[in-house]
């Protein structure tokens, strides 16, 4: 007996993946982890991270705590800031001034796409 299949597919899924991802970053919705630098705290979500820093997929395995905070003292609030743009846009402006710091930041953190990008 043949079985037929049908073909569904949700046309520019990508690009609605995109989106979402993005729009997570600026309303903070279904943010599962909170990273702390220099007394602030940011509610990001730990997919992103994981996909886009090797340091943070580690620790990610290595533990099961439901809604960790990750403490980063070697980080700069300024340069996170930019980090969590780049994972979550793709894209991120720098002044020249602080490229070589934001540099440093994403070589502790492992986010691979960052370093290749320069």
């Amino acid at each position: 007996m043949d079985v037929e299949l049908s073909s569904l597919k949700w046309n520019n899924q990508h690009i609605t993946f995109y989106q979402a991802i993005s729009g997570l970053q600026k309303n903070k919705c279904y943010a599962d982890i909170t990273l702390a630098c220099d007394g602030k705290y940011y509610p990001v979500h730990k997919l992103v991270l994981a996909m886009c820093s090797e340091y943070f997929s580690d620790i990610f395995q290595m533990t099961n705590c439901i809604d960790p905070v990750v403490i980063l003292p070697d980080i700069k609030c300024s340069d996170l800031e930019l980090l969590l743009e780049f994972m979550y846009n793709g894209q991120v402006y720098v002044r020249q001034n602080e490229l070589s710091s934001l540099m440093e930041a994403a070589q502790c953190l492992r986010v691979k796409e960052l370093l290749i990008a320069v």
